[in-house]
């Protein structure tokens, strides 16, 4: 402080000068048209650029986000095209099996999409006229979406995993142990995972997929990843808060999936429960 002081006492001559004449220009500037023109059309230039580079800069973080995004549908494309079946030449569709079965992805775009509501749905831009049926199962490429509800010649909504209506059979990747995810109506990004053991060893970041044990989802599909977990009550299990993988808010291309064996299995486990 006592430094600052007598730097003020010492140059205060020029300081009052500077001072004064930064005032006389100001006066300059607003009081005549072509100075006051030309200040002004400086400073818009300067606000262009730095809105421009801003710009920039979003485009070239989204990019990041689309080039991740495409990757990851590039790679579930090129697995599936290992086992195309070209029906009759076209090759709208593509089947590939797993542990779980045989199923059919069909490529579809989304129309319609709701994030804000306790019942959240989609719309598709393909119905039966395309093989879609009720109760097929509906991923994007980074996980999981939804269970077709409704079908329309040319169109079918989904029920998608941010519905407090839609329960899905999930299995944490590292130790196989299920539950089930249902949606508490926070946040379109999370969601909860119940009935796992506490006693399991368990940490932030660990894997869910989906199960298979349902004849809709293949087992291994990518749910997402442990944010945070608590005890229940009883101390006997666990429940996960979830971070989702699928970004609802930035969905646009997604796979309908139909499982070739679901009415086989289906009514072989339809008649074990009767017996």
């Amino acid at each position: 402080m006592r430094s600052l002081l007598r730097f003020l006492v010492r140059y205060n001559f020029p300081i009052l000068f500077l001072v004064l004449e930064l005032f006389a220009l100001l006066l300059v500037v607003i009081n005549n048209p072509i100075p006051h023109s030309r200040v002004f059309s400086g400073i818009q230039n300067v606000n262009g650029y730095i809105f421009e580079k801003s710009y920039g800069l979003r485009q070239f973080l989204d990019l990041k986000y689309e080039n991740d995004r495409l990757a990851r549908e590039n790679s579930r494309l090129r697995a599936l095209a290992v086992q195309i079946i070209d029906k009759e030449g076209v090759a709208d569709s593509y089947v590939y099996s797993n542990e779980g079965g045989v199923y059919e992805f069909i490529p579809a775009r989304v129309i319609n999409n709701s994030v804000n509501r306790q019942s959240n749905y989609l719309t598709l831009d393909i119905g039966s006229l395309s093989g879609i049926q009720p109760d097929m199962a509906v991923v994007a490429p980074d996980g999981i979406v939804g269970v077709v509800r409704n079908v329309s010649a040319h169109y079918s909504t989904v029920i998608p995993i941010i519905n407090n209506k839609l329960q899905v059979s999930v299995v944490l990747k590292n130790s196989n142990y299920f539950g089930s995810l249902v949606w508490d109506g926070k946040s379109y990004r999370n969601a909860i995972v119940n009935e796992i053991p506490v006693h399991i060893d368990l940490e932030k970041g660990d894997t869910l997929v989906t199960s298979g044990y349902s004849a809709l989802f293949p087992p291994g599909e990518m749910v997402g990843t442990v944010e945070s977990f608590r005890e229940t009550p009883g101390g006997s299990f666990r429940i996960l808060n979830i971070n989702l993988s699928t970004d609802f808010k930035k969905l646009s291309r997604v796979y309908v999936i139909k499982s070739l064996g679901k009415e086989e299995r289906e009514a072989i486990e339809n008649l074990t429960d009767d017996q």
